[in-house]
């Protein structure tokens, strides 16, 4: 399955995601833990673009709450999406910046895995 996110009113609303594992191995978000304990001492940022839409690029923000939550912040988010969307991200390399283009949609697309069970079961 695609690493993803499915907006909720609270995502929208109140820029309050749960940075799930999945997201975090994408965007190879690895925390200290060279105590022992795993820390975050400060925000991480990934350069993220909003695909063929005309806006500029956004940073988005990994960073772990005082409780110990992992969560993220995706800004301008609410101008282009609607509750019940499907989020997503692919990888691009432009010269020495590695940016995530941010795919938004009613549905998620299929990945290689899911469309081999498909041929296997549907032919």
């Amino acid at each position: 399955m695609i690493p993803h996110l499915k907006l909720t009113k609270t995502n929208l609303e109140k820029f309050i995601i749960d940075a799930k594992k999945s997201i975090r191995e994408q965007f190879c978000i690895e925390p200290d833990e060279s105590d022992g304990a795993e820390t975050w001492e400060e925000p991480i940022y990934r350069v993220g673009c909003y695909g063929l839409l005309n806006m500029d690029d956004v940073l988005i923000k990994f960073y772990k709450t005082a409780r110990g939550d992992k969560r993220m912040s995706i800004p301008k988010l609410r101008k282009v999406a609607e509750v019940g969307d499907y989020v997503w991200f692919t990888e691009a390399v432009d010269g020495d910046t590695i940016y995530y283009t941010i795919h938004i949609g009613k549905e998620l697309p299929f990945d290689s895995e899911q469309y081999e069970q498909l041929q296997e079961r549907f032919g």
